[in-house]
């Protein structure tokens, strides 16, 4: 059985997961920040999926002791009150655990959409890559074609001067 303040963990962890999510559209916004954030997610994603195992089998574990009470119902009328609070405390547990589940398969779906989304990226980088070396080539290209065309044009001055100086 669920204490109250077991709940409201249950209740924190969900809504620290759609705070987490929330706070992972925030931060795709700048490219380098995005796969720094994706790597940190990825990693986070799997420390969730961990604890929410676990609930899981902690539910399991209060699902069985649900069905042992509900035995010992029959033979004992004096724990009906008790029993059947217990139960209405499991039903919510399990409108919870419902809840759980929706809120997984919603950030398992998150999840592969950020990995989709992190392998788009690191397609774009490395074609960033290349163009940044193929515009560092063209550069060098450049600076090499100008500083031949400072050469070409001072030999050509001193030819010219040179003809002027026969010339006089």
């Amino acid at each position: 059985m669920l204490s109250e303040e077991q709940i409201k963990k249950l209740v924190s962890a969900n809504e620290s997961l759609q705070v987490q999510l929330a706070d992972a559209n925030a931060m795709l916004a700048a490219r380098k920040e995005e796969i720094d954030f994706l790597s940190t997610e990825l990693a986070e994603s799997t420390a969730l999926r961990s604890k929410l195992d676990g609930q899981l089998a902690e539910i399991d574990s209060m699902q069985a002791q649900i069905d042992k009470k509900q035995q010992a119902a029959k033979g004992a009328e004096e724990r009906e009150l008790e029993l059947h609070q217990e139960l209405t405390e499991m039903a919510q547990l399990n409108k919870k655990y419902s809840e759980l589940i929706q809120d997984y398969a919603y950030l398992q779906s998150q999840y592969k959409d950020i990995l989709n989304q992190f392998t788009i990226l690191q397609q774009r980088n490395a074609q960033l890559e290349a163009i940044a070396g193929s515009m560092g080539e063209l550069q060098s290209r450049l600076d090499n074609s100008l500083l031949e065309r400072e050469t070409l044009k001072e030999k050509i001055n001193k030819l010219e001067a040179q003809k002027l100086i026969k010339g006089i």
